[in-house]
């Protein structure tokens, strides 16, 4: 039979132990807080950009309704986007959040101004060093560009190839815009044009190709678009040699029944007033 001394002695010696695991748990525990690990948040919310997505006037233009993605770094945890009002300000919640990036609804009422981003605990970020002016949606042009960066026009139509399009060079991840209010017919992958979409375009009898996307196109066949809305990014995928779009103009349907124009005649109204042209 074990005597009550040996008895207590064994509880306190078991009390002991409990007591040094639970203080080595908790100083792991606030050692991987504060070196960014475990629950802990990674870091404050901080914001690079916002730019227009959707129902854009420009970049850093939109109109209320708009989809606007902001990047920066540690942006998974936001709850809100905070935007500038005619009074004060107006928060929103976000439709999409990841580690580098928020997308958000421009909210009626919101007037120009730097947005920001407020974290699930309550943290601000710095407001966005590029001013997102809202313009009304009668400011939405009726056609744009379909590049939305710096590029330079490489070859036309023909090119002595037997060249379908324009093929124009623009650093990869450059963003790609619908030229006008359309309609997705295409939007998939091909061993040649890569990563492609077709936009049947309103009031016409044109299709709009776009090829070499980096990635898969940001739009679904059937999906409507407006002019300036982003559907991809400049790439080189398929039969692509350098970071370019490959685009096409057709009159008719895009291989049902139609035949390519040439798309640097029906681009040209449409090019800012300065543009590098390579040949």
């Amino acid at each position: 039979m074990v005597d009550k001394t040996s008895r207590r002695s064994s509880w306190f010696l078991t009390a002991a132990l409990v007591a040094l695991i639970s203080f080595i748990c908790g100083a792991v525990a606030s050692h991987a807080g504060a070196a960014g690990g475990g629950l802990s948040p990674t870091g404050k919310p901080r914001v690079s950009d916002a730019t227009c997505m959707s129902r854009c006037v420009a970049t850093h233009k939109a109109t209320p309704g708009a989809t606007v993605k902001l990047t920066g770094t540690y942006l998974d945890e936001t709850k809100q986007v905070v935007f500038k009002a005619s009074t004060g300000v107006i928060a929103a919640e976000y439709s999409k959040r990841e580690s580098n990036l928020v997308e958000v609804k421009v909210p009626a009422g919101a007037a120009s101004g730097n947005p920001y981003v407020v974290s699930e605990g309550g943290v601000s970020s710095n407001p966005s060093p590029h001013t997102l002016e809202v313009l009304p949606p009668s400011s939405i042009p009726k056609q744009v560009f379909p590049i939305r960066g710096p590029y330079e026009i490489w070859a036309g139509l023909g090119d002595g190839r037997g060249h379908e399009g324009a093929d124009i060079g623009a650093s990869c991840k450059t963003p790609l815009v619908a030229v006008g209010a359309g309609k997705v017919k295409v939007a998939k992958y091909h061993y040649r044009a890569g990563n492609y979409a077709v936009i049947d375009l309103n009031g016409s009898n044109l299709d709009l190709a776009y090829m070499h996307m980096i990635e898969p196109a940001g739009v679904k066949v059937g999906q409507r678009v407006s002019a300036g809305q982003v559907i991809g990014y400049v790439g080189e995928t398929g039969n692509a040699s350098g970071c370019h779009l490959h685009f096409e103009v057709w009159e008719g349907g895009y291989f049902e029944g139609g035949s390519p124009i040439d798309p640097l005649a029906f681009l040209k109204p449409l090019e800012p007033k300065r543009v590098k042209r390579a040949r």
